[in-house]
């Protein structure tokens, strides 16, 4: 009885090992792959990786932003439109932008911001259907707008002739060069012959090539406004000259020991064109017509060229402008620093000197 179920007990245990050994060989056939098909598994699980990243970003950052927009500051609601995702700042409408690109200082915007945000008011078209208000919210960024865009700005709408002429932006010369190309494109080669067009220019005037300017008849030039006449000072050194030349020709302003204080007055930046051998010619009676803006402008070698009683009869804000530079190239002065520098040297010299002498002496 005893060896039965000894026999039972052997016969159950060879059975199960059995079966366990034949459950491992199965299970070893089915996870043993060929490298074709591990490589093909690893690439169908990198792509839906990938896949499955890019669209639980996108569901976070909605989601993240959906939370905070109620509760955030300015601040951070301003970093996250500037710094953050480029889909947060898309979700932003066109008139969003220009509120925010209008009190926003044009040096915080990142370039990146600002290509896109023009990308989505031109939406696709080209700068011929913007107005002066988006103009005015770029101001300065213009400078990172493809030169191609501004080339087909429509100056004839009146309220981006009225910025581009009457604001002071701090654009490069060759932007200006640009925009001046746009506005011959839409009223032709022939703006220097009608003067109440050169008038509307205001700082468009210095965007044009010299050749240009030249066209600028004698007659013409004293039919401009002492408006545009006070914006020239955004023009290039040559620019001036030759607006210079034009003032001073006998047709026009004359020489300059003819010139009232009303020439002066009206010529503005122009008179830092002046030779310096002609400002002694100068009438008394017109020196206190020189503004203090034109003093701090003028070449500081010209202005050892002023008489004595033309310095006394400047009016008080130009002559304090001409002592301050005077005394400031004084102290400049290279030969004269370098004199004070021999002397200090030599006094130095004299001054070891003696103190040898003297221990020689107690020696």
């Amino acid at each position: 009885m005893l060896l039965m179920k000894y026999y039972k007990i052997t016969y159950y245990l060879i059975i199960t090992h059995s079966g366990i050994l034949a459950l491992w060989k199965d299970k070893m056939k089915k996870t043993t792959k060929s490298i074709e098909e591990m490589v093909s598994d690893y690439e169908d699980d990198m792509n839906s990786m990938i896949a499955i990243s890019e669209k639980e970003n996108v569901e976070l950052y909605e989601e993240f932003y959906e939370d905070l927009d109620n509760r955030i500051t300015t601040e951070q609601s301003m970093n996250m439109i500037f710094f953050g995702p480029p889909i947060s700042f898309m979700r932003l409408d066109t008139e969003t932008i220009l509120h925010i690109f209008v009190h926003t200082k044009k040096h915080l915007v990142p370039i990146s911001r600002a290509l896109l945000a023009w990308d989505m008011l031109t939406d696709g078209k080209t700068a011929a259907f913007l107005q002066g208000r988006e103009f005015l919210a770029f101001g300065s960024l213009l400078n990172i707008i493809p030169e191609e865009d501004l080339y087909y700005v429509n100056f004839g709408d009146p309220s981006v002739l009225k910025y581009f002429s009457s604001s002071a932006i701090q654009l490069r010369s060759r932007k200006y060069g640009i925009l001046a190309a746009a506005y011959k494109r839409y009223f032709g080669d022939s703006w220097y012959k009608n003067s109440s067009q050169i008038n509307e220019l205001g700082y468009l005037l210095c965007g044009f090539p010299s050749s240009d300017l030249k066209q600028i008849s004698p007659h013409m030039f004293l039919d401009l406004s002492i408006d545009v006449l006070n914006k020239l000072d955004k023009c290039k050194p040559y620019q001036s000259k030759i607006l210079y030349n034009i003032a001073t020709s006998p047709d026009a302003f004359g020489e300059p020991y003819k010139w009232s204080s009303h020439e002066i007055g009206r010529l503005g930046s122009l008179f830092n064109c002046i030779p310096a051998d002609d400002i002694s010619s100068i009438q008394l009676e017109a020196v206190p017509s020189i503004s203090d803006k034109v003093m701090k402008s003028m070449h500081i070698r010209k202005l050892k060229y002023f008489t004595k009683q033309q310095i006394l009869r400047m009016n008080p804000k130009a002559r304090r402008v001409f002592i301050l530079r005077m005394q400031l190239k004084s102290s400049l002065d290279m030969s004269q620093v370098s004199r004070q520098r021999g002397r200090f040297i030599v006094e130095s010299r004299s001054t070891v000197l003696f103190i040898l002498a003297c221990i020689v002496t107690l020696v």
